[in-house]
């Protein structure tokens, strides 16, 4: 259990870098699946989970008030899945996958909390109530928090229910997540082919 809470907290800093703090791409799958996986013994599984995770998001953009799934959790969902249940590569990948789109919904409630929050902090910093620091790093915390949260519900109540549907499922499904699994780099790379060769029209 303090290993899983370690795992978790590590995760949950990663993913702050996502759009909170610095911004240096150590929330990327591809960074946050490496991390994870040599933190878990098993480099190779975290890198292979990370570029796949990496490939099948190039094509979410977060503009505006889009909130895209968050790779970072995916990936280190997907490699947590793999470490603490055993469950196939091709398997917990996909459970990685459903655990960033689900906090996506998440991070939209988060997003409106912070934005009513704002309102009033806004006049407290302005009656010298509140430092913006303070504000700042309640914030992080706050978010921090809802994050390791998550994870933490998501493997210790989610891990053991998708652990059995894999263990429950029939061989010809496991078939259909391996075959899905191995055809996401050729979705990816075809994602990168069409961004490259599309040039922007000049009269």
């Amino acid at each position: 259990m303090l290993e899983l809470l370690l795992l978790c907290a590590a995760l949950a800093l990663m993913e702050l870098d996502t759009t909170y703090v610095g911004q240096f791409l150590i929330s990327r799958p591809l960074v946050v699946g490496s991390v994870m996986g040599l933190l878990t013994g098993n480099l190779f599984l975290g890198l292979q989970i990370g570029v796949f995770t990496e490939l099948i998001y190039l094509d979410f953009i977060p503009i505006g008030g889009v909130v895209p799934p968050s790779g970072a959790i995916s990936a280190g969902l997907g490699v947590l899945c793999a470490y603490f249940f055993t469950m196939p590569v091709y398997f917990a990948f996909f459970a990685g996958i459903a655990g960033g789109i689900a906090f996506s919904f998440i991070e939209k409630r988060i997003r409106r909390l912070r934005s009513k929050i704002l309102r009033g902090a806004e006049a407290q910093i302005l009656g010298g109530t509140l430092s913006p620091g303070m504000l700042i790093f309640e914030s992080l915390v706050f978010q921090y928090l809802c994050v390791f949260a998550f994870l933490i519900a998501a493997l210790t109540i989610g891990g053991p229910l998708v652990a059995y549907i894999s263990s429950a499922m029939p061989a010809k499904a496991h078939i259909a997540f391996k075959f899905s699994y191995f055809i996401v780099p050729w979705m990816g790379l075809a994602i990168l082919f069409i961004s490259f060769s599309t040039k922007p029209k000049t009269d």
